[in-house]
């Protein structure tokens, strides 16, 4: 299909190193699944593989580092803190690039790309497996309703519009939060080892700001439920603006573009687990009519429900009376009541509108 990637083809070197150490995990202070170690000579992750004695390091290096030239045994025993009696068997070693590229389009005709084939990002956290999922999630009802029949054929158009921007907002985030970024761009002072009040107060300094890097990427929130769809032709914008979201901050909204907000019903449920399989309209006044727009549904034979939501504080989150949730629980529309022509919405969701402008 001729897509090329673009953006930044080299944001770090990465030395890797799977190796056995059984004495090891006696010798950490602290077990864990994953260790960053910061000192000025090397810096990397730890990572335990059987929780016994099978580890990996990742040894962080700048981009215009020529890993080759680097004694990989030195840069093990530095980053674990170890001299040369410490003994440990290396079972396997790779050297990668890592890289910040955003496919130039997510589709051409019958062919769409998903994952690592429309964005490749250092794999800090999961956010490629992550974003991958919501790729394969937002083509994939698209694709069902075109096979189905009930989606016009053009809907496929929106894939790329709503996905790929949400890429290149997460491969930002994703990047410029990264701990190996910030220890490659601000190196280690040599007085975090001295002893006294003077390098504890190096380390304490130092930790707060590897803590705070960390907390982000191991608990993304943001990245995963924060984005929105800006500009889709398959939403119903009403002009109101979703709220932001950095890589661990997010705001559950009903601005349409935003994920569903998740609440629990008062049976016990999720809300998620009660949506319909398509599209549910959800209504938080039982007096409110929805005849019409299901009719509209029906006659463009599209899958559609209304579940009347009974949970407790529900005005916070959801200020209006109905709410529009697409398959992949992102908000297509929202009101009071009805609009004047419920076909004309139910047309516009399940891409009617794009097929009339490739006419």
């Amino acid at each position: 299909m001729g897509a090329k990637f673009g953006g930044d083809a080299v944001v770090m070197q990465t030395q890797s190193t799977y190796f056995r150490a059984p004495q090891l995990l006696r010798m950490i202070p602290s077990p864990a699944w994953l260790t960053v170690a910061l000192n000025p000579r090397c810096s990397g992750y730890l990572f335990a593989i059987d929780g016994r004695e099978l580890w990996l390091i990742h040894n962080w290096r700048p981009p215009d580092e020529d890993l080759t030239a680097l004694d990989r045994d030195r840069c093990v025993r530095q980053i674990l803190g170890v001299d040369s009696s410490f003994e440990f068997e290396i079972l396997g070693r790779e050297d990668w690039t890592g890289r910040r590229l955003i496919a130039d389009r997510f589709g051409d005709r019958r062919v769409f790309l998903c994952g690592d084939a429309a964005h490749i990002w250092v794999p800090f956290a999961g956010y490629g497996m992550n974003a991958g999922i919501a790729d394969a999630m937002n083509l994939s009802w698209k694709l069902a309703g075109v096979i189905k029949g009930w989606a016009e054929p053009a809907i496929l158009d929106s894939y790329e519009v709503e996905r790929r921007p949400v890429t290149e907002q997460v491969s930002r985030y994703a990047m410029n939060t990264s701990p190996a970024q910030g220890s490659l761009g601000n190196p280690i002072p040599k007085s975090i080892e001295e002893p006294g009040p003077d390098g504890d107060a190096v380390r304490a300094r130092v930790g707060k700001e590897a803590y705070e890097r960390n907390v982000g990427q191991c608990c993304c929130g943001g990245l995963n439920f924060g984005y929105f769809y800006e500009g889709s032709p398959i939403i119903a914008y009403d002009g109101k603006e979703p709220p932001a979201y950095d890589i661990y901050n997010f705001s559950q909204s009903t601005v349409p573009g935003c994920r569903t907000p998740h609440l629990w019903l008062r049976d016990g449920r999720s809300l998620y687990d009660a949506l319909g399989p398509e599209f549910t309209l959800l209504r938080f006044d039982p007096a409110v009519e929805t005849g019409s727009i299901a009719a509209a549904a029906a006659q463009c034979g599209v899958p559609f429900v209304v579940l009347d939501v009974d949970a407790d504080e529900t005005a916070s989150l959801y200020p209006y009376k109905l709410v529009l949730s697409r398959p992949d629980q992102h908000v297509a529309w929202r009101g009071n009541e009805l609009p004047e022509n419920p076909v004309g919405l139910i047309d516009r969701v399940r891409g009617g509108s794009l097929q009339d402008n490739r006419r």
